[in-house]
């Protein structure tokens, strides 16, 4: 295999969690990272992981659409998926739990939920219920997510949830000329979700309940305009590979359940898989040339209750990044690629010899 990503899509940090915290302390608990971030070739990612992921893929044309459009594209098969995505009025809705201060609402790092198949459907089949005299649609995603579309509000700036956890929920609400539109139909969407029945289910099951879906990703029509090239069907093996001839020898396969990483592999032509257990199974495809895996940190802690976001980086570094180095000593891979914190650390199998370069410990290298 030629290369292997890895992207932790939802780390971020503030500004303030540097050095002197408890993560920025730890040593040795994080060794996949730490030789990354010492031996390996960082750049910032100014436009995030997603932009870099596309022009990686080979689809400078999707770079600069709106994540929405490009999640959208997993929703529909065929030339439909350019019906879907070409929508200006499309946003992601991320379910997210506020949690409740003294004087204020604010997010922790288990404020992004992520729904099972009956929640989503649940609340999915209500919305259509109680909005029935709207044009606005709610879709289920894979990635535990919804598709919200025909909410025109193509001039509104938003954020992800997951930086939002860095930059503060007052700093990150809906800017611009539309900014109303979004910040109106949350609110209705807050009160809808309050005391809903799949609300007090979760209760009942001791999982946090949906406070409000968090809209984000949308754009203008001029940006998502750039999807009217259409779907390339034969760029990326779309089946299990196996030794069949028929398919490409040099494929790119992805893993994870990411809205925008399904849509971005649907466009080019595939279909990402579950993100495996352990990363030896990337090496069960033997015509894969090279693979990315887009983790998160949020679905374990939620998993892990007791865990710090420290525990849940070790538990990645164990599982994917130290065996990815691995494999990159042992000569199965070129290079190998983590992606996190808007930062990129590239490391080759002979940065191994830049013995100069100091150490960095803990999460330093993704600063």
């Amino acid at each position: 295999m030629r290369q292997i990503v890895i992207v932790i899509s939802d780390l971020y940090f503030p500004s303030g969690e540097g050095e002197d915290s408890p993560v920025g302390q730890a040593s040795g608990a994080l060794p996949g990272l730490e030789y990354a971030a010492r031996f390996g070739e960082t750049i910032a990612l100014e436009a995030g992981w997603r932009a870099w992921l596309a022009r990686w893929l080979g689809r400078d044309d999707l770079a600069g659409v709106p994540p929405a459009s490009v999640a959208a594209a997993a929703l529909a098969d065929g030339a439909g998926a350019h019906e879907v995505a070409l929508s200006s009025t499309s946003w992601i809705a991320t379910p997210v739990h506020l949690i409740a201060g003294l004087t204020s609402l604010h997010l922790d790092r288990r404020s992004i939920l992520r729904l099972s198949q009956s929640d989503l459907e649940g609340f999915g089949g209500d919305f259509q219920r109680v909005f029935v005299g709207s044009e606005i649609t709610l879709k289920p995603m894979g990635s535990g997510d919804f598709l919200i579309s025909d909410l025109s509000a193509s001039r509104a700036a938003t954020i992800e949830p997951a930086r939002a956890l860095a930059s503060g929920l007052g700093e990150s609400l809906p800017k611009g000329a539309d900014a109303h539109v979004l910040k109106r139909f949350g609110a209705e969407l807050e009160m809808w979700l309050h005391e809903h029945p799949v609300n007090e289910a979760r209760r009942v099951r001791g999982e946090p309940p949906v406070s409000a879906l968090w809209l984000w990703g949308g754009g203008s029509s001029a940006a998502a305009t750039d999807l009217a090239s259409g779907i390339r069907p034969h760029s990326l093996t779309t089946g299990v590979v196996s030794g069949d001839d028929s398919q490409d020898a040099d494929t790119d396969i992805a893993f994870g359940s990411d809205a925008y990483l399904a849509g971005l592999w649907h466009l080019h032509g595939g279909d990402s898989r579950p993100l495996p257990g352990q990363l030896a199974e990337v090496f069960s495809y033997p015509r894969a040339h090279r693979a990315v895996l887009v983790a998160e940190v949020g679905p374990m802690l939620h998993a892990n209750s007791h865990w710090t976001v420290f525990e849940a980086l070790a538990e990645l570094d164990r599982r994917f990044v130290s065996p990815a180095l691995a494999a990159l000593r042992r000569g199965e891979v070129e290079s190998v690629v983590l992606a996190a914190n808007d930062r990129r650390l590239l490391v080759r199998r002979g940065d191994r010899l830049k013995l100069w370069r100091r150490p960095r410990l803990g999460i330093e290298g993704l600063r």
